[in-house]
């Protein structure tokens, strides 16, 4: 989709009041320090595991022997390794651990009292005891891991592929009323930066006024399909960026196009004649373009004009991809069906670190659209998207947008007081 507009606020710099404290998941540092110790390479890992069983019996040496209970810190490798090489890990571990308080670390090291067979043995069977339990948990974790990975996995194959949105012949006859008395109206959606909270972007979408009431979609389908597209879309660009004055100079409107309309010079004309207008084009996954160097060379012109291109929609079907590659564009918008659930689903948590890596790796910047709960807000911050839209954010509307949101506020708040 394409985004515009926000506010008018005569002191944009100014902070609002601290929003209430964002509850993250505790687990997250935990989280993001598993993943680490995961890319470990084996031999780091077991180098790290070695000196920390070494390092846990020097401090029971040091604490006087094996009667001051410190043994039980032994449990503390014994789980990591379960979690880094599993059962066999975890059991080498334990026989190590074993070894290190066997029968030559004395009960009492002020005494000199050495353990008894029985203690040791004892001893030895509870940290493997441990050790096996620990496996069997990582094993279940993974089975079950596994499985919602395969659901997962079956229903995003399984889900239909996004279709043409069908022309209503009843409006194809209403779109030269609808473009002769501009009976169409932008709202603007917010788009706020996740590493500082500002207000960067706003997607402007249009709404057609009148009767009959149908969806933005379906009076562009027929529009197409009346041979006016180009003006319906050149006149929707025209209302945004009317509806866009007063937006604060760092804030960037963007604007759907279709190929067609990006090589019409009636866009050219409307770009220069909003000089002071930061302005995004984005180009909708959906939209099939036939020869990208063409295309390429009319984007040219805008980019001249300080234009930045989006790719919308990315995702949603495998022509996003092409688009990319092809166009190398300024920001790739993520589509919702990708986006949401991420906090929850494994495969799709997997996707969008793939998918954030690459933009990373790329020099675009992503943007994910459709962000409707705190939980998904959080994962895409923590995974590291830059920017984001959706109703968890701003709904779309009238100007102005808020210069910052409370939301993202307290997530990015709460974020540095954990790293605190």
């Amino acid at each position: 989709m394409s985004a515009a507009a926000g506010p008018h606020v005569s002191e944009r710099g100014a902070r609002p009041a601290p929003a209430p404290a964002l509850a993250l998941p505790a687990a997250a540092p935990w989280s993001d320090a598993l993943s680490r110790a995961y890319r470990l390479p084996p031999a780091t890992a077991v180098a790290l595991l070695a000196a920390l069983t070494l390092g846990i019996g020097a401090a029971v040496w040091a604490s006087g022997g094996t009667s001051r209970g410190l043994t039980l810190l032994f449990s503390v490798p014994i789980l990591v390794a379960a979690l880094r090489f599993r059962t066999q890990g975890a059991v080498a571990v334990a026989v190590s651990a074993a070894a290190i308080c066997g029968p030559a670390m004395p009960l009492s090291t002020a005494t000199g009292e050495l353990q008894s067979p029985t203690v040791w043995l004892t001893r030895a069977v509870a940290l493997l005891v441990v050790a096996l339990l620990a496996g069997a948990v990582v094993a279940m974790r993974d089975r079950s891991y596994d499985r919602q990975l395969a659901v997962d996995l079956r229903g995003t194959i399984e889900r239909p592929t996004t279709s043409r949105t069908p022309v209503e012949r009843d409006l194809v006859d209403l779109v030269p009323d609808v473009l002769a008395h501009r009976r169409l109206r932008p709202v603007f959606q917010p788009i706020y930066d996740l590493t500082d909270g500002r207000l960067v972007s706003v997607e402007a979408m249009s709404r057609f006024d009148g009767h009959p009431d149908r969806t933005p979609d379906r009076w562009f389908a027929a529009a197409h399909a009346a041979g006016l597209g180009i003006e319906l879309e050149i006149a929707a660009i025209e209302a945004a960026l009317e509806g866009a004055r007063g937006l604060p100079s760092d804030v960037r409107l963007s604007v759907n196009a279709s190929p067609a309309t990006v090589a019409d010079q009636r866009l050219v004309e409307l770009v220069r004649a909003h000089p002071d207008r930061p302005l995004t084009v984005e180009i909708t996954e959906h939209a099939v373009i036939e020869d990208y160097p063409l295309l390429r060379e009319a984007l040219a012109a805008l980019v001249c004009l300080g234009v930045e291109l989006a790719v919308d929609d990315a995702g949603a079907g495998f022509a996003s991809l092409q688009h990319i590659v092809q166009l190398e564009p300024d920001v790739i918008k993520l589509d919702m069906s990708l986006t949401q659930d991420v906090a929850a689903s494994p495969l799709r948590r997997a996707l969008a670190a793939s998918i954030v890596g690459f933009t990373q790796r790329s020099g675009a910047r992503l943007v994910v659209e459709g962000i409707e709960t705190v939980e998904d807000l959080a994962a895409w911050a923590t995974l590291g998207a830059h920017a984001v839209q959706g109703y968890a954010v701003g709904r779309p509307g009238a100007r102005p947008a808020a210069p910052r949101n409370p939301l993202v506020d307290a997530l990015i708040e709460s974020r540095e007081a954990l790293r605190a």
